[in-house]
C-alpha cells in the first residue's frame, strides 16, 4: 500500500474516533447538566480506553467545546446558505435567531445540549460569535443598527437567544416565540417597531433536520 494511502486511512480512522467521542459526549450532555459530566462518563459512553480519549482531548472542557462547535457550526452553515444572498443585515440576523430557536422547538435534545453547554461555555463557538459580529457591524455601517458598544450588543444577542431557547424547552412559549425574540432584539438594536416586526415575521423556510 502506498504511503499516501496509508496516511489517508490513518487520518480517516482518527476522524472517526474523534467523531465517536463527540457523539458520545453529545448523548451524555443530553442527559446530564454540563458541569456534572465527567471524562469517565464520556469514556464509558464511547467505549474507548482512557488513553484513546487523551489522544484527542485533554480536558472535559475541550470535549464540551467540540460538541458545541459541531452542533452550532453545522447550523451556521445551513443558515449562511439560506441568507447569503440577502443584503439587509437585520434580516440575516433575524433569520439566524429564528432558525436556532425553531430548531430547539423541533429537536429538544439538540436544544438542551446547546443550552447546557452555552451556560458554561459561551459563546458556543467562534463561528457563531463571528457571524453575529459580521451582521452587527454591517448593520452599524449601514445605519440599520444604533449601537454604543459592540461587545455589549453581542452579549445581548447571544444571551437573549440562549435564555429564549431554555424557555422554549421548558414548554412555556407559543409557536411564534422565535419571531417575537427576533423582533425584540432588532428593536433593541435600533429598528423601529414596524420595521422589526415586518422582518421578524417574514415567511421562513425551516432548515432540514
Amino acid at each position: 500500500m502506498e504511503r499516501s494511502r496509508r496516511a489517508s486511512i490513518g487520518l480517516e480512522k482518527r476522524e472517526r474516533t474523534r467523531r465517536g467521542l463527540i457523539e458520545a459526549a453529545y448523548r451524555i450532555f443530553a442527559r446530564k447538566e454540563a458541569d456534572a459530566v465527567t471524562i469517565d462518563d464520556i469514556i464509558a459512553e464511547a467505549a474507548v480506553a482512557r488513553g484513546t480519549f487523551y489522544n484527542y482531548f485533554q480536558t472535559r472542557e475541550d470535549v464540551l467545546k467540540a460538541v458545541a462547535a459541531s452542533l452550532s457550526d453545522e447550523m451556521n452553515q445551513k443558515i449562511w446558505a439560506q441568507s447569503v444572498a440577502i443584503d439587509d443585515p437585520a434580516e440575516r440576523m433575524a433569520i439566524a435567531i429564528r432558525q436556532f430557536l425553531h430548531q430547539a422547538i423541533r429537536d429538544a435534545t439538540w436544544g438542551w445540549v446547546i443550552v447546557r453547554i452555552g451556560l458554561v461555555a459561551a459563546p458556543l463557538s467562534e463561528t457563531i460569535e463571528r457571524g453575529v459580529m459580521t451582521d452587527l457591524q454591517a448593520g452599524i455601517r449601514l445605519k440599520r443598527f444604533m449601537v454604543e458598544n459592540e461587545k455589549a450588543a453581542i452579549d445581548l444577542i447571544l444571551g437573549t437567544g440562549l435564555m429564549a431557547m431554555r424557555t422554549i424547552l421548558e414548554g412555556h412559549t407559543e409557536p411564534d416565540y422565535p419571531e417575537y425574540i427576533a423582533k425584540i432584539i432588532l428593536k433593541t438594536l435600533g429598528l423601529a417597531d414596524a420595521d422589526a416586526h415586518a422582518i421578524a415575521f417574514k415567511p421562513l423556510e425551516l432548515l432540514p433536520s
